[in-house]
């Protein structure tokens, strides 16, 4: 059985009157960055709304768009419909969704210039967030570089593992 680390079990539980707010969202992609070894704007929350899948975190994603539950090339929308998760360590040579990666996200503590490097989401992780067997949102964690070899180590079934236990402890949130 995998657990929930207990940071993640005390956010669920302290966002569970107030929802997925930017602030909670923020405290969750925090420590999912730290539990999985990458940078914060390598977490991926989506939830839910009118039919579609928004970006919860990171924020600068919100206004961008939606992504269309009929959405046939997006890896989120079908962790969604299907409600399994998937591991792609060669995200890139696949045939995905590119809307979201093509904006910029700045990165704390590094200038504009290096954060504007051609970051690709190289490595991928994603599982679907189900709440009273209802898809409601996806929880995605990726690894972003310019080649596979510098995004770091691929992602393995017990991080797919992990990962979808914690989204089964945050579906509180994700209202």
């Amino acid at each position: 059985m995998v657990m929930t680390p207990a940071p993640l079990s005390q956010v669920a539980t302290e966002c569970e009157t107030d929802g997925l707010t930017a602030a909670n969202a923020e405290r969750i992609a925090v420590e999912l960055a730290a539990l999985f070894g990458v940078q914060h704007d390598e977490v991926g929350l989506l939830r839910l709304e009118h039919d579609s899948l928004m970006f919860v975190y990171p924020t600068r994603l919100q206004n961008v768009g939606r992504i269309p539950l009929n959405t046939s090339s997006s890896v989120a929308v079908r962790t969604f419909n299907t409600k399994r998760g998937e591991i792609s360590n060669s995200f890139a040579q696949t045939k995905h969704t590119t809307f979201f990666e093509m904006v910029a996200l700045e990165k704390p503590g590094v200038s504009k210039k290096a954060s504007r490097e051609k970051q690709v989401i190289q490595k991928l992780m994603s599982a679907p967030v189900v709440a009273a067997g209802q898809s409601v949102g996806v929880i995605q964690i990726c690894r972003k570089a310019p080649n596979p070899l510098e995004a770091g180590p691929d992602f393995v079934p017990a991080d797919l593992q992990r990962l979808a236990a914690i989204a089964t402890t945050l579906a509180k949130c994700f209202k």
